[in-house]
């Protein structure tokens, strides 16, 4: 049993950076293909330049997920369950989704899925870590860093809140003006941030292996 469950950690990234990998290769196909057929693009106009903000923001989405994936299986190793090979299909959906409601037309829906794929992927990097902290093979780091609190997700939190908040704002004024690239434009600053922080995350981690080898 606990060569099974060897092997199954030892496998785990290559796995999960494989399925991740073409699931986001299929939401940049898919999104290069909505732009080059959406002709309001090309035009100058504040369609163009809503529909553009959407797309910087999508990119930078997708971002998000593979960096958060990338930094966790070269930090962490962790038993895995069913759950690690189902979430990276459903946070596909929900990219799939958001491209698919690109527009000044449906911009509403679009800051709900937006939110949405904040919270499964909050949700999901807790139960990561969470199973993560259990192995011996991440003691170094999770020694220096204590359980996770609410306050510790208020940021991820708020986030989620306030792009909710913002398409339900849309929704009821109908506004397609400068309400809605506020509202987009604040989604960009939230997936910059949340760029961010998986930067300091990973330097951490890396800082606090660097100081063991030391000490050893």
């Amino acid at each position: 049993m606990e060569t099974m469950r060897t092997r199954a950690t030892e496998r785990l990234p290559s796995v999960l950076l494989t399925v991740l990998s073409m699931i986001q290769a299929l939401a940049l196909e898919l999104l290069w293909t909505r732009v080059r057929e959406s002709p309001y693009l090309w035009t100058l106009g504040w369609d163009a330049l809503l529909g553009w903000t959407q797309v910087a923001a999508m990119l930078l989405g997708f971002l998000v997920v593979w960096l958060f994936y990338i930094s966790v299986v070269m930090r962490f190793r962790w038993l895995p369950s069913i759950q690690d090979s189902v979430v990276p299909f459903g946070i596909g959906i929900l990219e799939f989704s958001l491209i698919d409601l690109m527009g000044p037309d449906s911009l509403a829906p679009w800051l709900y899925v937006l939110a949405l794929i904040f919270a499964v992927s909050t949700w999901a990097s807790h139960t990561i870590f969470r199973r993560a902290r259990q192995d011996p093979g991440n003691r170094e780091f999770f020694e220096s860093v204590p359980p996770a609190t609410l306050r510790d997700f208020v940021p991820s939190i708020s986030a989620i809140a306030g792009i909710g908040l913002l398409g339900l704002v849309l929704h009821v004024s109908g506004s397609q003006g400068w309400l809605a690239l506020g509202a987009v434009l604040i989604a960009i600053a939230a997936l910059a941030y949340q760029i961010e922080l998986t930067r300091r995350y990973f330097e951490r981690s890396i800082s606090n292996s660097h100081s063991s080898e030391a000490a050893a």
